[in-house]
């Protein structure tokens, strides 16, 4: 009599792991889909910058929704397209790409926009590639891309960057970079395979970058088997191992495990994950993921509606419900000919003339031949970038042009000079010093965008001889930059997001003041830790950072480092041991402890 009951319980994986029907996952991609659509139409009422959630996640999922033959209003897509890639970054402006005087994160900013704008239709040409090329060189020695973004889980990962900066590569890097690139992404694959990743967001997109820059079958079937084993028994995947599975870091597994990773979408436990997300989706076709983004810092733009249900929880609840609807998609089966979106006549880099894409991406002996011709080394745009800032990345371009006339001294109508432009790329000490020979400026004066110093540009960008050349000849280790146009920031609070110690303790040595604090009263230290850059942490207080200060929180670095969580307790271990008070407690009377919550690390980093 218990042969009925018995055969239930045999059979019920199978159930849960059976395939939904097309029209199961098209009903819920047909709510989802409009819900991002309105939601990034009510963003972009009243923002006009780039934003990964409601411009290039969107747009990666309006693609997917063409490809698998789902209808969308295209005229939105359209519209959100043309206004977030059409300030920060700028995609229409020559000038604008040289200069890059809204400089804020090269990968994580302009890297997701040159996906966005592959996704939106509009294809490479050189305005773009001029992007493509400033996020190549921004690469480390031991092959990664850094990102000062610190919004996890969506932004914040050295997988994420890295794998973001390879497909930017990949996309619109010009061909005559070709050799660069593939040097770049060989050296991009070797840090992917042999990193350590923490999480699922780095799981996922050391899967997708491997795959990205060309790595074996074996590599990424590493990379696949670690991901697949995060998978709860639920069919989710969760952001960290002691947080429960949601739809953001399902989503993106999923995709991943297909897209990179090879997996069937009959898969027995990717169709798993796919009832997950279908068992999770709410009435409004939308799924609710919980920011970790608690503490008071300023790290994002103010708080804005968009249409989107959930409050403070909106912006990841949208980046979630766009990979949730990107997973649902890839279940669906291809268009036979997939509606291409409207085309975006603006983006067409018209007014880029032939000498121009010399001076950027052609040879010295095409260059010189130019120069032999009758080219005026003094040429300009209307805007007044110069030949020779088109030039600044290449040492021996700079030579030549100085060589036959070319002004190191000539501004923009920004006030941007060679010198800015050739500080913000490794590897171009050599340009930085030739033009500082012929009277150009370490300390730039007054009626500069934004305030711009060559110091602040070469600190983000991590050149240490940059820094140090710069330093020597007197460039104001004080100067605040208003990065684009907002933030009042100086070469030490610029540096110290991307994390990179020596280039703090350059700073500190030539003179910044290790203490001073922004409008919230937040040190570096304190921002370092809230970016959770342990390394950055220690230059810090061996420079002599106070441990103990507060901003106007009441937040101490510790408290910071208590409260944002990464994965790991990396920050909490040196604060303490520089004598932080874990019995301090911030205006809202919570100690590092009572921050720390019921996160493990942290607790137990901070019971020792």
């Amino acid at each position: 009599m218990h042969s009925r009951p018995l055969l239930l319980f045999l059979i019920a994986p199978a159930l849960y792991a059976q395939a939904p029907s097309t029209a199961e996952v098209r009903a819920a991609v047909g709510r989802s889909i409009p819900a991002i659509q309105r939601s990034t139409a009510e963003f972009y009422k009243t923002q006009d910058c780039f934003s990964c959630h409601h411009n290039g996640l969107a747009m990666l999922t309006f693609h997917a929704a063409r490809e698998h033959g789902v209808p969308l209003d295209e005229t939105s897509a359209r519209d959100v397209a043309a206004k977030g890639l059409s300030k920060m970054p700028d995609f229409l402006s020559i000038d604008r790409a040289v200069q890059d005087n809204m400089i804020i994160d090269p990968v994580a900013a302009d890297g997701w926009a040159l996906i966005a704008a592959d996704a939106a239709g509009i294809p490479r040409n050189s305005i773009l590639s001029v992007y493509a090329r400033r996020i190549a060189n921004w690469q480390r020695a031991d092959g990664h891309f850094p990102t000062g973004d610190t919004r996890p889980p969506q932004s914040y990962s050295s997988f994420t960057a890295t794998a973001v900066a390879v497909r930017a590569m990949n996309l619109d890097l010009p061909e005559q970079l070709a050799a660069e690139k593939a040097e770049r992404l060989s050296r991009a694959k070797n840090w992917l395979l042999s990193t350590h990743p923490a999480s699922t967001e780095d799981c996922t997109f050391r899967l997708l970058g491997l795959n990205w820059a060309g790595a074996g079958d074996a590599g990424r079937g590493k990379a696949v088997r670690e991901l697949m084993a995060l998978q709860r028994p639920n069919g989710g995947w969760a952001q960290l191992p002691h947080l429960e599975p949601d739809a953001y870091s399902t989503g993106e597994a999923l995709v991943a495990l297909h897209d990179a990773g090879g997996i069937a979408v009959t898969d027995a436990r990717w169709q798993k994950g796919l009832r997950y997300l279908l068992s999770t989706q709410d009435d409004h076709g939308v799924w609710h993921v919980h920011t970790r983004m608690v503490s008071p810092a300023k790290v994002s733009p103010p708080y804005l509606e968009t249409a989107f249900p959930f409050g403070h929880d909106q912006f990841l609840s949208m980046d979630g419900t766009c990979w949730a609807t990107m997973a649902l998609l890839e279940a669906l089966p291809k268009a036979a000919t997939p509606t291409a979106p409207l085309p975006l006549p603006a983006f067409t880099a018209k007014d880029v003339k032939p000498w121009m894409e010399t001076a950027l991406f052609g040879s010295l002996a095409e260059l010189k031949a130019l120069l032999d011709g009758g080219l005026d080394a003094n040429s300009k745009t209307a805007d007044g970038t110069t030949l020779l800032m088109m030039a600044a990345h290449d040492p021996e371009k700079v030579k030549l042009l100085i060589a036959r006339g070319a002004d190191a001294t000539a501004k923009a109508r920004t006030g941007f000079t060679a010198l800015m432009v050739a500080a913000g790329y490794q590897g171009a000490v050599e340009s930085v010093r030739a033009l500082l020979a012929k009277g150009a400026e370490a300390k730039p004066g007054t009626g500069v965008m934004f305030n711009a110093s060559p110091l602040t540009l070469a600190a983000m960008a991590g050149d240490r001889e940059n820094v140090s050349l710069l330093l020597a000849k007197g460039a104001d280790a004080n100067r605040k930059m208003n990065l684009i146009g907002m933030f009042p920031t100086s070469p030490l609070f610029a540096a110290v997001v991307f994390g990179d110690p020596d280039i703090l303790t350059l700073l500190i040595k030539g003179g910044a003041k290790i203490d001073e604090t922004d409008s919230d009263q937040m040190t570096a230290l304190h921002w370092a830790a809230l970016a959770n850059h342990a390394d950055g942490v220690k230059a810090l207080i061996a420079g002599g950072a106070k441990v103990n200060v507060l901003d106007v929180y009441g937040y101490t670095p510790l408290l910071y480092a208590a409260t944002v969580d990464f994965g790991n307790a990396d920050t909490v271990k040196p604060l303490l041991q520089a004598g932080a008070d874990p019995s301090i407690k911030s205006r809202d009377g919570k100690t590092a402890i009572a921050q720390a919550g019921s996160v493990p690390y942290l607790r137990a980093a901070l019971q020792k």
